[in-house]
């Protein structure tokens, strides 16, 4: 491991989040905006609401119906380019879960807001606290233009909330979830960027300028067979990575 890797190695460890500045060509970049701007298209066809900040299932042959743009999908998701960051991260095997895209709200009310994603899980928070130890999920973030940046608390995903961050991330006592936080800070980043963090930290996002940024979620947990049946996001049984060193990336339990 070189002194780059060791560096943000230690960083998603302790903060949470790295920041990768340039990792990805520009070329690929536009390449991945054309395919994931018609994806992202008819994903707002099923699911219109001025509310909505992110598409998700983005490779489900609902959404990306063109067989050869999922394959070029799929293939940069397995690539070495991004699975050798996964292995700073993940100490076992590493594991597909799902794409999104994020962007701006229609709705100028809609505020940004601070949460964890395991709170939509609808398990209980004693269960949550639980989960962030064991179950890791991580958040590669692409931005496909520049994107005004996501609000982070370092080292939260490995703790639980203090008490004023509980009271803001859940609305109690008055509080409301955009309220700002004792150390928030703000990642910004630009094409070509890609900003490594955890679902499990206190987060928010920011809307402002053009964002339209592509997350790509591992795990080191595989996805449930019915979830991929319900959106068929995952390859078909025959594909094969071309660059992927890890071969049990798609795997389902």
């Amino acid at each position: 491991m070189n002194e780059y890797d060791s560096k943000a190695k230690s960083n998603l460890e302790t903060l949470g989040y790295h920041l990768f500045p340039g990792l990805i060509p520009l070329d690929t970049i536009r390449f991945l905006k054309d395919i994931l701007l018609r994806s992202h298209r008819e994903w707002l066809e099923e699911f219109q609401n001025p509310k909505n900040v992110n598409s998700a299932y983005l490779t489900s042959t609902k959404y990306t119906k063109d067989t050869e743009d999922r394959n070029t999908l799929f293939q940069f998701i397995g690539s070495d380019l991004l699975l050798d960051v996964c292995h700073l991260v993940f100490k076992d095997s590493i594991f597909f879960l799902n794409t999104q895209i994020f962007y701006n709200p229609t709705d100028s009310k809609k505020l940004p807001y601070w949460h964890r994603d395991i709170q939509y899980l609808g398990i209980p928070e004693e269960n949550q606290k639980e989960r962030i130890l064991k179950d890791h999920v991580w958040h590669f973030r692409i931005p496909l233009e520049k994107d005004p940046g996501i609000w982070l608390v370092p080292g939260s995903h490995i703790r639980w909330d203090r008490e004023e961050e509980r009271k803001v991330r859940l609305e109690l006592e008055g509080k409301k979830n955009h309220e700002d936080i004792e150390n928030q800070i703000l990642i910004p980043h630009n094409p070509g960027d890609l900003l490594v963090f955890s679902a499990h930290l206190i987060h928010k996002g920011s809307y402002d300028l053009n964002r339209f940024s592509f997350d790509i979620l591992y795990t080191n947990f595989p996805e449930q067979k019915h979830t991929a049946e319900k959106w068929k996001h995952f390859p078909e049984a025959n594909f094969v990575s071309k660059d992927s060193k890890n071969n049990s990336l798609f795997h389902l339990i």
